[in-house]
Order: structure tokens, then sequence, then C-alpha cells
């Protein structure tokens, strides 16, 4: 990037002079010196090893970048000998706990009452056992002792490391002491032994390096936000919010106190920077960290005009404009996360089944702009974020990058409020992939598209098993309707949210326990007065009658459950479909059970055939005019319905009765076998068999639950319509 020098690397020496120069500051946005004096041990080890141990991200200091993020001294240097050179945007936990061992501030080490210090053991150090040989200890009477008598550490041969921090002369003079020591006691190997120490040190001072990067002073704060938030990935993590709390306090804004006031109305879902981010979408549209700095009152944005050129705007001019926009924003994210939760609008009752908080500020965003006075018909750009939101979720697209999908979120939803033809992308989208969704897969409660399909229940008015009331929602978890002891060793998708609804543990306790559906249902219909009751009731769970008639069927087997699976995604599908406002007419009308209107089409064809052989050639038409091998494969379905019905045989079945038992594509033989009695209604043969082949297409994906196409589907629903006009 431009104005960043090339990265390069500084002695240890060099950065502990700059330590006691006091070169370095801290941004009032990073948090305290949080390292155990354990973990600074690792440290100096790690140098000692010649281990690469990170690379510094600093910014070149001056007056105004100093004010701007209340730079501070690091941790126990005495403010007022700063000589500030540096900003350090990342790397405070490594020189802070440089400081601390080679300069022992005359501080309380954090969080302790007594100091810290820290120590070589000179003979392990020899001994190449660097492991043990660096070690600290706290500022006891004994360890003070140590620290201030040389003499002492001559004979216990521990070095404290603060003495490679004092005058340029000390660490000699304290090696040339340390010989004499050694000399008077009769140690006449200590020359070479002071050699190999001086060696030792010295290479750690200056050839021991540690990289850096430095940003140039004049780069524009709002790029340095950007470039903090994405590197800050080690060490104490910090945020954006953090960062603009400290550039806004030369403003006299008081952000974290800001966000005190009003946290405890966004029961942990929001975060501080949320109600940023509105802001800045509200300002101008994007809501990346760097363009959360253009927020701060008086800081100027270059944007580029229509007719190419640049000017510089605020977005913010003073203060209190800044604290009127913060306001408002939090009293309508306050609002919007009452609506998220509410059971009839998105139906997320409880937290943590709320699919993406990271959509709170578009969300807000998109209900301020439908408030303003421009949009008259507001009902119908309420239903356009709510079509809008669920489309987002089931097609995951905030599962990442979220920043930059609210903001083209916000640009599409705008021009879509203004033009119903301007879908967004992601309306376009979900209609396109709905039928390739797989709702069996979703297991687990993390997913997006699993605490939708809760939410969707809640919103259909989910009633508990018991009461036959709605229940107490902060009371319900999502509980299984096969239980897990029967599916746990052979039903791989058990867990499936297929097989879950909301229920309270109470409820699941006393109606399902470890019993089957086979069970506890005919006890719920045993107990009931009414059997429609029970059904509706299932109902609000979307469990279809299809589905229940399943679930009762005795000796309850893995491919019974299967079924079910398969009819309940059936039922959940369609409801999809309502919310992102992709159901066809036909769907909309019989959207309780699609099956409905491809029953009554071929109850109508065989009707119809029916009643033209009949017309044609009398009632005993069956031998006459269907051809040898429909009879035979006819005969043979016939058969295995006899078989299950032995009370019935086939002289009881008239040749009306045997129509039941032709396939979709036995119709149209029928109609192209006997052309000339046909051709009047149908005209074109051609055009028939494209019309069956669609109808067919259709009806297996219908009757199988199979991923459809809204082409398959248009396709589909034409034949049916078309069929149904010709034979009425």
């Amino acid at each position: 990037m431009k104005k960043m020098e090339t990265p390069d690397k500084i002695s240890l020496g060099r950065i502990i002079d700059g330590i006691g120069d006091g070169h370095y500051v801290i941004p009032d946005f990073q948090r305290e010196f949080e390292w155990h004096p354990w973990d600074v041990v690792e440290l100096i080890k790690s140098i000692f090893k010649d281990y690469y141990v990170g690379t510094l991200l600093l910014w070149k200091a001056d007056k105004e970048n100093i004010k701007a993020l209340s730079c501070e001294s690091i941790d126990g240097f005495p403010k007022d000998r700063l000589k500030p050179r540096h900003i350090v945007l990342d790397g405070q936990q490594r020189l802070s706990a440089l400081h601390h061992v080679f300069f022992a501030p005359n501080i309380n080490y954090r969080k302790r009452s007594n100091r810290c210090f820290f120590f070589i053991d000179l003979e392990k150090l020899l001994d190449k056992n660097i492991e043990e040989a660096i070690y600290y200890d706290w500022g006891t009477k004994k360890t003070m002792n140590i620290v201030n008598n040389k003499e002492v550490q001559f004979a216990k041969k521990i070095f404290p490391l603060k003495v490679l921090s004092e005058k340029k002369d000390d660490f000699h003079e304290w090696l040339e002491g340390y010989k004499v020591y050694w000399l008077r006691n009769g140690n006449k190997e200590i020359e070479s032994e002071r050699q190999e120490l001086k060696k030792e040190f010295n290479d750690i001072l200056h050839e021991y390096e540690i990289s850096y990067i430095e940003l140039d002073r004049n780069i524009e704060i709002a790029k340095v936000c950007d470039i903090f938030t994405k590197i800050n990935s080690t060490g104490v993590p910090l945020s954006i919010f953090d960062l603009l709390n400290a550039v806004l306090k030369p403003k006299e804004i008081q952000l974290k106190k800001e966000w005190r006031k009003v946290a405890e109305n966004f029961s942990g879902v929001i975060e501080a920077k949320s109600v940023l981010q509105t802001m800045s979408i509200l300002k101008q549209n994007y809501c990346a960290p760097s363009y959360l700095y253009y927020l701060v009152p008086g800081e100027k944005k270059t944007i580029k005009c229509p007719d190419g050129t640049f000017e510089k705007v605020v977005l913010i001019k003073e203060k209190q404009e800044f604290i009127d926009l913060w306001d408002f924003v939090v009293i309508n994210m306050r609002k919007t996360l009452q609506s998220i939760r509410n059971a009839r609008d998105f139906g997320a009752i409880i937290p943590r089944f709320i699919p993406y908080p990271v959509m709170i500020p578009i969300i807000t965003a998109l209900n301020i702009e439908k408030e303003k006075d421009i949009y008259e018909d507001k009902q119908n750009i309420k239903k356009k974020i709510k079509t809008w939101y669920w489309a987002s979720i089931f097609t995951r697209n905030y599962s990442s990058s979220a920043e930059s999908q609210m903001a083209k979120d916000h640009l599409e939803l705008k021009k879509w409020f203004n033009n119903d033809d301007e879908e967004p992308n992601v309306v376009i989208q979900i209609k396109r992939e709905i039928g390739n969704l797989n709702l069996e897969h979703e297991k687990t409660q993390s997913s997006a598209i699993y605490k939708a399909i809760f939410n969707l229940l809640i919103m259909k008015g989910a009633k508990d098993w018991d009461s036959y009331e709605l229940p107490e929602y902060a009371n319900l978890h999502d509980h299984r309707i096969v239980p897990y002891s029967w599916g746990k060793r052979n039903i791989k998708n058990i867990n499936t949210v297929l097989n879950r609804t909301p229920l309270s543990d109470a409820t699941n306790c006393n109606v399902i326990g470890s019993q089957l559906p086979n069970v506890y249902i005919k006890k719920m219909f045993d107990k009931a007065k009414n059997k429609e009751e029970v059904y509706k009731l299932f109902k609000t769970h979307l469990i279809s009658e299809t589905a229940i008639e399943i679930l009762l069927r005795p000796n309850f087997t893995k491919k019974d459950f299967e079924e079910f699976i398969c009819e309940r995604e059936k039922t959940i599908l369609k409801e999809i479909k309502k919310l992102v406002n992709d159901l066809t007419s036909m769907e909309e009308n019989f959207a309780d059970n699609l099956d409905k209107p491809l029953n009554n089409i071929e109850e109508k064809l065989r009707t119809f055939i029916n009643k033209e052989f009949t017309r044609k050639f009398n009632k005993d038409y069956w031998k006459k005019i269907i051809p040898s091998h429909m009879q035979d494969i006819i005969g043979k379905r016939i058969n295995d319905y006899l078989k299950k019905n032995p009370d019935k045989t086939m002289s009881d079945l008239t040749d009306r009765d045997k129509l039941n038992y032709c396939d979709v594509m036995d119709y149209f033989t029928l109609f192209t076998g006997n052309w000339s009695l046909f051709e009047e209604n149908f005209v074109s043969k051609y055009e028939l068999e494209k019309k069956f082949n669609n109808f067919k297409t259709y009806r297996d994906a219908i009757k199988h639950n199979k991923p459809m196409s809204s082409v398959m589907r248009k396709e589909g629903e034409a034949a049916l319509e078309w069929l149904d006009k010709i034979i009425k």
C-alpha cells in the first residue's frame, strides 16, 4: 500500500534503548497490559532461543495522531519522560513485557501487591539450558536483597536482566565485578566464563532482531483503523469500537459510557459496534471499519462527484449531532430487536435463535428508510424487507463478509422500495435455488437455517402438546419428535431439524418421554374429544396429516422415519416459499397440500377417459380398447391391491375402477392410441406429449419431494392448467 515503509528489522538493544527514552506510546484503545509473569518469561526464552516473536506494527508519531488516539505511555513508564516517536498499533503486550524485564519499573505488577523481577541463572545459561535459566520472582525482602546486592548476585551466579537497560558501562562493570569476585574466591577459569557471557549477551542485544512495519505519519486515520482491525488477530483482542472510543475522547464523546447506558436493553445480542455500523449506513451506505472513522465530528471524507472531480465533505459536524444520531439509532435498534423477537413478526423469541445478529444494523437502517415520507405504501415496503430478510438467511448471505453485504443490500433495497421490478439479487437467488435446499442436513443449533426453521414454527403458532395452548416462550427448547433413544444407533439423521419442534421440557417429559410417536400420538388421539383438534395442533408444528399417519404406523421402522422426514421437509419448504414470496397461484391455493391439485387432475383425466370410452364403446370397453401390454401391467397392480384387501375380487372392479391403477403416461398412451376420438380435444399430439412430460416431471418432484427449478415448476403448473381447461 502507499505511504507504508518496507518491512524492516531492529535489534533488541535498540528497542530497549527506545523504551528507556520514552519513544513508544500506546493508543488509548489498547487494553491494559495483560500478560502474566510466566508469559513474559516465555517471551524472553524465545528471544534467547533465537525464535521469531512476531512483527510490530508502528505508526510514526506526531502531535496530531498522538492527540487523535489519546496515546499514553507503556505500562509503568513515567509520563513526564515521554519523547514519542512511535505509536504502537500491534505489539503493546510484547513491548510492555520488555519494559518490565529490562527496567523493572517501580510499580506493583498487574493485579499484584509486589514488583516483579526477571533473572537469569548463569550456570544454566552457560549449559544452554534456556528452559530453566530464565525465571521471575516477586519483590519480597529476600528478592530485594538479591536485586540490591551485587555480591549476592555474583555468589549465586544470578543476573538481573534489568542491568542490560542501565548505563552502557554498567553491564561491563557488572561482568568485571563478577570476574573479580570469583578470582578472589579461587576460580582461575573465570575469565573464559566472563568472555562467554559477554558474547552471549552482546549477541542477544545486537544480533537478535525484531521485525516491524511503520506506517507513514501522513496516512489517514481511517485507513489506520482498517489496517488495525485486520492485523489484530493475535494477542489481546481489540475492536474498532475501542479504537473509535479513543479517537472520540478529544471530541468530548465518551463512547463507552454511552454504550453502558443502553447495553442492557439489547440482551447481549447487539454489540456496541453495531450502533456505529447503523449510523455509518445511514450517513454513507458503507460500514466497514475504515468508513466508521468518518463518523468522528469534523472529520473530512473525500468523495467523487458525478463530474469526476473530488471534494471533501464532513458527515457529522459537531459533538451534539453525533450524540443525537447515536440516540436515534439506539431507539430504532431497540425496535428492530423487539420485532425480530416478536412471535408473529420474525419468531426469534430466544436470543440464541436469532439466525444472524450481524444483520441487525442493516435491518434497522432499512426500517428507518421505510419511514421516510417519500414512500406511501409502507406495508408493501415492510413486506419487501421481510422477503429480503428470509431470502438472506436461506441463501446464507450473511455467513461471511457481512459489512460489504450490508452495503450492497442497502443500495439494492432502496431501489426495490421505489420500483417493484428492481428485485434484489438475493431474492432472485433464493427463488432460483429454493428447490435445492436440503433441510435434512441441518443438525446443529449454530446453523442460521436451523434457527430460521425454529423461528418459522414459532410464527406458525406452535402450540403446547399437553395444554393445546400457546406455550411460555421462555421455556421452549427444540425437542425431538422421534426420540433420540430409538434412533441413536442406526438413524444418522435423528438430530435433523426436521425431527425437532419447539416444546417445553415439561411437555417433552410428560407427553413424549422415550416413547415412539405411534405410542404417544395415539394416546393424544385417545384422550382428545375431537380428532380434528389433534390434527390442528400438529399443523401448528408443520406436521401434516400425512406425516401423522406415517408416525402412527405400528412397528415404526427406519424407512418410516425417512418417509416422515421427507413429508415434513415438503411442508416446511412450502412455508419457506411463502416467506420469500415464491408461491405460484396454484401453490397459493393449495399451499397446505400440493398433492391435491395433482390428485384432482388425475381424477378428472380418468373420468374424462371413462366418459369418452363409454360413449363410444359402451361400458365394457376394457378388453376391447386397452392395449394388451397395459392390461398386463395394470393387472399386476390390481392383484397387489387385492392381496392386501382379500375381501375384494377382480369382478368387483368396474372398467372405471381399473383406470385408477394407470400411471400418468398411461393416460397419454390411451389418448394417442385412440387419437380419432380425442383429436378434437387436444388438436396436436406434439403439444399433448410435451404437456404430459412436463406434468410427469412436476408430479414426480411433488410426490417424491425432489428438487425442482422454477422453470420446471412453472411448466408443470402450466401443463396442469392446460389439461384442466381441455377436459372440463
